[in-house]
C-alpha cells in the first residue's frame, strides 16, 4: 500500500467513526508512510486519541520505535493536560501567553472566520481550512504539504515538516473543533 492509499485508508476510518458507523469501543487509525508506521488508537465516543505507537521499518517487519513512540505519547499527554488546565483556569488562552483569546483578537490577532477562536490555535489543532471542523477537507490540505520542510500549514507534531505522525495526530482529532 502506498503513502497515498493509506492516507486515504486512514481518512475513510476516521469518517466512519465520526458518522457513528463504527460500533467498538475503540478503533486503532494507522498512517504509514515508506519508513514509519503510526498506530493511534480512538476513542469512538469522544474521539480523542487514547494512545500512540510508533513503529519503523527495520528490513521487511515493522518494529517499535520506542523513543518516537515515548516521544508521541508524552506530546498527547502534554496536549491533554494543557486542555485540562485552561478549562480549570476560566480564561480561553490557546496559545499559552497568558492573556484571553478575546483580548488577543480585540489587540489585532487573526481571527479570519470571526468566530472567536485565534487562527493559529485552530490551524495548529487542525482546521486547516477554518471551518470550525477537522475532516477530509483538513486531510487534503496537509496531503499538499506532505514532507515539504517548514510548512506553512499542517504541521500538527512541531517537527519542522508534514508527515504520518501529523497525519495520525489530525485524524485523532476528526470532528468539531472545541
Amino acid at each position: 500500500m502506498n503513502r497515498s492509499t493509506s492516507s486515504v485508508v486512514a481518512a475513510i476510518a476516521a469518517t466512519l467513526i465520526a458518522q457513528g458507523w463504527v460500533f467498538a469501543d475503540t478503533v486503532d487509525v494507522t498512517t504509514v508512510s515508506a519508513g514509519k508506521k503510526v498506530i493511534t488508537k480512538v476513542d469512538t465516543a469522544s474521539l480523542e486519541a487514547e494512545t500512540t505507537t510508533v513503529l519503523r521499518k527495520a528490513g521487511t517487519v515493522w518494529v517499535e520505535d520506542t523513543v518516537a513512540t515515548e516521544d508521541a505519547r508524552e506530546k498527547l499527554a502534554d496536549e491533554r493536560a494543557a486542555g485540562d488546565e485552561l478549562q480549570e483556569s476560566g480564561i480561553n488562552d490557546c496559545d499559552g501567553n497568558g492573556i484571553d483569546d478575546a483580548e488577543d483578537i480585540a489587540s489585532g490577532a487573526d481571527d479570519s472566520d470571526s468566530d472567536g477562536r485565534l487562527d493559529q490555535c485552530e490551524f495548529a489543532y487542525g482546521d486547516l481550512n477554518l471551518n470550525g471542523i477537522v475532516n477530509q477537507q483538513d486531510v487534503s490540505i496537509l496531503m499538499g504539504w506532505w514532507g515539504i520542510p517548514s510548512p506553512q500549514y499542517g504541521d500538527l507534531d512541531g517537527d519542522g515538516s508534514c508527515g504520518p505522525e501529523d497525519l495520525g495526530v489530525l485524524l485523532a482529532r476528526w470532528g468539531s473543533v472545541l
